[in-house]
């Protein structure tokens, strides 16, 4: 079990590593030197290092605590003979920051390897930002801090550990090796009337968060505090405190729930196990499983926590695969309009009036190596920047007129193209998808429109017109609202912009567009007969490739749940050598005794995995559904029924359920091997093997 631990921290720390970005490159939107870098950071702590530090740290523990199975014994011995408690801890402590130390100065360089090679994809670093490459030395004061925690975290879960196992008197501490009763406990007074309330405060902050979070999906708190309150930072600070409320408590009954359905399966396992099997293995793991031990409860935990954790990441690894390719669909190659809102600031808000030329929308739709879909410019209200710069010693002023403005199409003709792709990034009516329009015309990005955080966009039109609605937290190649939607406010008008793509199917990297269907749309749009919008080749972003993520996520996942598996069926085998010695010596064949390990393991880790995997799938799937906890989102009970399935279509389960079989069968593997090596020794080296661990 030592080993697993230190193993597990010395990931940790790779991972932790890697989300500082790379060492050396160019600088990217997190430079040290910038004046609001120390609160870049501090958010980059408490959303990964802090959750990253607690998940790691309740895993080592317990992997810690079960590795103390054998040592109890000893423990209780050593305390016995004079040894302080404190003193006990402290060593245990000083060996864990020496093995979070090590973990750390292995996984560490990894990690900052990995990062350098994949620094597109790293959370703390980008290379949009073109510049000359130099040490970053953020990134450096991250590994640095990364290292630290670490070895201060094996040192904690190691002392933690150890005062768990040696809470007692010696005395006490070898009845409980021994198998004997604990002594039954004295009845407690009830709880007074504060701390009731000390204990309902959980449950209460979890009922307020949740009762935020259902008043922030109808009505988006910080767009409402912005547009009524009168000091909106108190609004906004109660619904960030009410959406941390609300998670938190959704985890911890989340892992309740786990714990409950896996008890419940666990019984009925127990129960259908030793049928048409009287005195065999399946009889004997089923007899140890209706009596609880200490170590069970841990096996239980730690195998519920990481099943729920993989089956989720890969729900939602699936769910952000189908955005990717929905996005690299939606890619048009060029777009053709009938007005330039750049250069012709102060046209008329609303659907444009002016129209393509019917010539050319026939000539467009008539080539067979293009493929078209009609829409209508959307013009939003003008705004002017003013740009103040020194030059020559003198301060000179620049003002910048921009006129947003949006797509508006309609989804079923853009279903022909590209089927069910505008439908998965969470289009409906009254809501718009956010553009990559800084792509689609090279220097510039004034056709972005102005969004609050919580993804609200108010459209202005020329009739005084106001309208509020939701915007997904997914991208799009460009703005987009629904077509209906758009006509119902704005009223009927002519085909304004044409939607390039090409037939032959979308590329892997969104704004590289085909030469071919740029010049098909140069030869039918002469100069002055409409404006052609279109990415320069080789100025789009380049996509982390979908099944780079994916193995990442497969081989971190998978030898996590293989490696806990095997670790907890050793620990399951070495706490029934007293058992399993004194059947021996009662007259049990040999077959029985080395199955039943086996049969007990197999219980116990596909109880746990079944019962994580069903809670992680679930909560991955209320999550990651844009329609279901989507600020302002319109409620529509078939759209989130219908991205819970394409989620569920989604989800690489070839993969899911392999992972899982692979841990069953190493599970099972290690516990025969113990049971064979059980049965080699007689009862009598048996029971003396388990007196010394103390196994019980």
């Amino acid at each position: 079990m030592r080993w697993a631990a230190g193993a597990l921290l010395a990931v940790g720390a790779g991972v932790g590593a890697w989300i500082g970005g790379p060492v050396w490159g160019p600088s990217g939107y997190f430079p040290l030197d910038t004046g609001c870098s120390w609160l870049i950071w501090l958010m980059a702590l408490l959303l990964y290092g802090v959750p990253g530090l607690v998940m790691v740290g309740l895993l080592v523990s317990l992997f810690v605590r079960l590795g103390l199975v054998g040592e109890r014994d000893g423990l209780a011995t050593r305390m016995a003979l004079g040894e302080p408690r404190g003193e006990v801890v402290g060593a245990a402590a000083r060996a864990g920051a020496r093995s979070g130390a090590v973990g750390a100065a292995i996984g560490i360089p990894v990690g900052m390897a990995i990062a350098q090679m994949t620094r597109e994809v790293s959370p703390m670093s980008s290379d949009t930002v073109v510049g000359e490459s130099s040490l970053q030395w953020g990134a450096i004061a991250w590994a640095v801090a990364v290292f630290v925690g670490f070895t201060l975290l094996g040192a904690a879960c190691a002392a933690i550990a150890y005062a768990g196992v040696t809470r007692g008197t010696p005395a006490s501490l070898a009845r409980e090796n021994l198998g004997a009763a604990p002594p039954t406990a004295t009845p407690s007074a009830p709880p007074r009337g504060w701390r009731r309330a000390v204990r309902l405060l959980p449950a209460l902050a979890t009922l307020y968060g949740a009762v935020i979070v259902l008043i922030n999906r109808a009505e988006p708190l910080d767009w409402w505090a912005i547009r009524y309150a009168s000091d909106p930072g108190v609004v906004i600070v109660a619904k960030n405190i009410g959406v941390m409320c609300a998670w938190a408590g959704g985890l911890w009954f989340g892992f309740r729930g786990a714990m409950w359905l896996v008890r419940r399966i666990l019984t009925s396992l127990t129960a259908i196990l030793p049928r048409g099997d009287r005195s065999g293995g399946r009889t004997f793991a089923a007899e140890g499983l209706e009596r609880p031990t200490a170590t069970r409860p841990a096996v239980l935990a730690i195998n519920t926590l990481v099943a729920a954790f993989w089956a989720g990441t890969w729900v939602l690894v699936g769910d952000a695969d189908g955005r990717e390719h929905a996005a690299l669909a939606l890619d048009a190659a060029a777009v053709v309009t009938s007005v330039d809102p750049w250069a012709e600031p102060g046209l008329p808000t609303g659907l444009s009036r002016i129209g393509l030329d019917p010539d050319l929308l026939t000539a467009l739709r008539n080539d067979p190596a293009l493929e078209v879909v009609d829409a209508r410019v959307l013009v939003e209200e003008s705004y002017t920047t003013v740009h103040e710069y020194e030059m020559d010693g003198q301060l000179h002023t620049e003002r910048v007129t921009s006129t947003p403005f949006s797509f508006a199409i309609d989804r079923d003709a853009v279903d022909g193209v590209a089927p069910d792709a505008l439908r998965t990034l969470g289009l409906m009516d009254g809501t718009l998808l956010h553009g990559r329009t800084d792509y689609l015309l090279p220097a510039t990005d004034h056709s972005s429109l102005t969004s609050y955080e919580d993804g609200v966009v108010l459209l202005t039109t020329w009739a005084g017109h106001t309208e509020a609605f939701a915007v997904p937290g997914v991208g799009a190649p460009v703005h987009t609202v629904d077509g209906d939607w758009a006509r119902d406010i704005w009223g009927d008008s002519p085909v304004s912009a044409a939607l390039i793509f090409d037939p032959a199917g979308p590329d892997d990297v969104l704004g590289d567009p085909s030469t071919s269907v740029l010049d098909a749309v140069a030869a039918h749009v002469p100069e002055g007969e409409g404006f052609v919008l279109a990415a320069m080749p080789g100025s789009g972003e380049i996509n982390l490739p979908s099944n780079g993520a994916e193995t990442l996520v497969g081989l971190l996942g998978a030898g996590v749940v293989v490696v806990l598996a095997m670790s907890l069926a050793a620990a399951s085998a070495r706490s029934r050598r007293r058992d399993l010695a004194t059947f021996a010596a009662l007259g049990a064949t040999p077959r029985s005794l080395q199955a039943a390990p086996m049969w007990e393991t197999l219980v116990v880790v596909g109880s746990a995995v079944a019962a994580g995997g069903a809670i992680g799938i679930t909560l991955a799937l209320a999550t990651g559904n844009p329609i279901l906890l989507g600020k302002g989102a319109p409620f529509d009970a078939t759209e989130i029924l219908w991205h819970m399935g394409r989620d569920l279509a989604a989800t690489p389960w070839a993969t899911l359920i392999g992972g899982f079989l692979l841990a069953l069968a190493a599970a099972a593997a290690v516990a025969r091997a113990m049971g064979r090596r059980m049965v080699r020794r007689t009862p009598v080296e048996e029971l003396r093997e388990a007196q010394k661990e103390g196994a019980r």
